[in-house]
C-alpha cells in the first residue's frame, strides 16, 4: 500500500510530519485530532495516521488476505 508524508505545524510551531494513507475512503486532518487517532511520537515529532480501511493490518501481518 502506498502512504505519503505531510509537513504540518504543530500547535507550539514544531514542524509535524504526518504518515497518511494515499487514496483512504476518508479524507485525514492534520492534527492529533483526527478521526483515526493517529500514534503520536513527540521526539521525533512524527504523526502515522491508521487507514479506514485496515491496510496497515495487512502489511504488520496482523490480518492475512483472505
Amino acid at each position: 500500500m502506498t502512504w505519503r508524508n505531510v509537513f504540518g505545524e504543530s500547535m507550539t510551531g514544531d514542524i509535524v510530519v504526518h504518515v497518511i494513507p494515499m487514496d483512504d475512503i476518508r479524507r485525514h486532518e492534520l492534527t492529533a485530532e483526527c478521526w483515526c487517532e493517529p500514534e503520536l511520537d513527540y521526539e521525533h515529532m512524527v504523526a502515522v495516521h491508521n487507514s479506514a480501511d485496515g491496510r496497515e493490518k495487512f502489511e504488520t501481518g496482523e490480518r492475512k488476505v483472505s
